[in-house]
């Protein structure tokens, strides 16, 4: 079984990996790159995609936070989990 250390530091790096997908996928890119026609509607496909895997991501680590501290104090856990790195509040997801 592994150490819990280690799961809850997994369980902080996957929070911050998918809420920066999903930050991720709402930077315009076809915009900013001049991006027209078909090309852009793939590239919002694929950004669509990536925003959802950041939501599966953060959103484990979240609900097993809620299921662990409640619904009041699960926020600001998961904040000081993602600003500070303090995963002494976030379970493994």
């Amino acid at each position: 079984m592994p150490d819990t250390t280690s799961q809850k530091r997994l369980a902080a790096a996957r929070l911050r990996l998918g809420i920066s997908l999903w930050l991720l996928s709402w930077i315009p890119i076809p915009i900013l790159l001049g991006i027209s026609g078909t090309g852009r509607y793939v590239i919002w496909g694929i950004q669509i995609v990536v925003g959802l895997i950041g939501l599966a991501l953060a959103g484990s680590a979240f609900f097993e936070a809620v299921k662990q501290l409640g619904w009041k104090r699960a926020p600001a856990a998961l904040g000081r989990a993602l600003l500070h790195g303090d995963e002494k509040q976030v379970t493994p997801a």
